[in-house]
């Protein structure tokens, strides 16, 4: 009796579980990056690639066109039509100015960075760990 009775529980068990309709399904829902998140993502890469030819004494040549196009993209949340942001992205824009310019690069580089720091902390609450290693 005590042993039809573990059965039966462990197929009602058994059962619930396979219907149940919070199970996970097999097929995986990607994400698809927003306009201004890819420019992000570009962004970094040219600090990156910026941080290390100053640190190497070299000259830094362009800046990417697809940065130029980062208050126009598209958000995830449409951060691009909201006035904060767009203020918040003239200060960064000054300081890729003076980059090409080649005023100083090492300095209006750190401007670039300063002016992503203050974007993330005040506005969106973006990735300031990546930030920092910008620095």
């Amino acid at each position: 009796m005590r042993l039809n009775i573990i059965i039966l529980l462990v197929s009602l068990s058994f059962t619930a579980c396979k219907n149940s309709p919070e199970q996970k399904t097999n097929s995986a829902e990607m994400y698809e990056a927003s306009e201004l998140s890819e420019t992000m993502r570009t962004m970094v890469d040219f600090s990156k690639q910026a941080k290390t030819s100053l640190a190497e004494g070299k000259h830094i040549d362009s800046i990417p066109a697809e940065i130029w196009e980062m208050a126009k993209a598209t958000g995830t949340r449409d951060e691009h039509l909201e006035s904060d942001f767009q203020t918040l992205a003239g200060p960064y824009f000054e300081a890729l100015r003076g980059i090409e310019r080649g005023d100083s690069q090492s300095y209006y580089y750190r401007k670039s960075i300063d002016a992503c720091k203050a974007c993330h902390s005040r506005y969106c609450g973006g990735p300031m760990s990546i930030i920092n290693k910008l620095d």
